[in-house]
């Protein structure tokens, strides 16, 4: 069995090419040692960049198992040198930075200050539920997916600042939607060209819109991959020897 770890859209495609193959895989969000009733043949982490942490005792578990570990990782964005940008390395930091941007724009404005996120819904709650949040205007641009709309809306998220549209988007797309909605600070991760983060801060800058960027973690991830098609490629070339008896 191979497991395939991630709801990204990267791991959609994975799933969909893996499917198309006639590969037998299972598709997981999360991991425990006892969750797994047999040691698969593979894993493949198409899971974001903020997952590298909750993911570091599978890594280790394959390690010690032998079991190969493919990582699809997309190549680092190289940052346009620019006093607006505000590049970070973790969340805790990255809320510190967002609350430090909004408190200085509400005392120039004196009104709530409008952040256009676009680092999903999974860490939006410890934006909403921290002390700055109250001084600021939230669009969150997300997955169309209905439990991910009610998720935002239940946290106090209004259905016209929920922007559900799938990407990658394009610098012209994401002009107009920093402009329709008044963006001033743009808070988003570093998720590579392939995630669309050059055209965000592309037109983000275009327009003199604040930058809270979310680096990456760095991970031993082990066998590393740039791409679907080069992952797809590695799977193709090992699988018969990664598989007893080539079974698939």
């Amino acid at each position: 069995m191979i497991m395939l770890l991630g709801e990204t859209a990267a791991a959609r495609e994975i799933s969909e090419c893996l499917s198309n193959r006639g590969i037998e895989f299972k598709r997981i969000l999360t991991w425990t040692e006892k969750g797994f009733l047999q040691i698969p043949f593979l894993i493949i982490d198409a899971s974001p960049p903020s997952s590298s942490v909750k993911f570091a005792p599978l890594r280790q578990w394959c390690e010690q198992r032998s079991v190969p570990y493919l990582r699809l990782e997309r190549p680092e964005t190289i940052l346009p040198a620019s006093s607006l940008i505000y590049p970070v390395v973790s969340w805790e930091e990255a809320l510190l930075r967002l609350e430090q941007r909004v408190n200085a724009l509400f005392q120039v404005k004196g009104r709530p200050v409008t952040v256009f996120v676009t680092t999903g819904s999974h860490q939006l709650e410890s934006i909403v539920q921290s002390p700055f949040a109250r001084f600021t205007r939230l669009v969150v641009r997300v997955l169309p997916e209905g439990r991910l709309v009610q998720k935002c809306q239940d946290m106090g998220i209004p259905p016209r600042d929920i922007v559900a549209m799938q990407g990658q988007f394009s610098k012209e797309v994401n002009r107009v939607f920093f402009k329709f909605y008044g963006a001033e600070i743009l808070f988003t991760r570093d998720s590579g060209s392939a995630g669309g983060t050059d055209t965000k801060i592309s037109a983000a800058l275009e327009l003199g819109l604040e930058i809270v960027l979310v680096k990456r973690i760095k991970a031993n991830t082990g066998l590393t991959v740039n791409n679907v098609n080069e992952l797809l490629d590695w799977v193709d070339t090992n699988i018969l020897e990664i598989v007893p008896n080539g079974r698939i």
